[in-house]
């Protein structure tokens, strides 16, 4: 069974990201999976590019496989 860890801060998108582990974006409202598997190529306070697409921070959950 694979456990699931929620990226918050931006340490840990920082280190996502240097490790490049794939993440797991979900839609916050109705917990649907927006994309799986990419890379964090770059993340500010407001937003994460994943795969060259740009995901809102306060509209999605990042997670990664633990």
């Amino acid at each position: 069974m694979k456990t699931y860890r929620e990226l918050i801060s931006n340490e840990e998108f920082f280190a996502a990201a240097l490790m490049q582990v794939p993440i797991f974006v979900i839609d916050a409202i109705d917990e649907s999976e927006v994309d799986e598997g990419g890379t964090v190529q770059q993340y500010t306070d407001f937003s994460v590019w994943i795969k060259g697409v740009s995901y809102p921070r306060h509209k999605h959950v990042f997670k990664v496989s633990s």
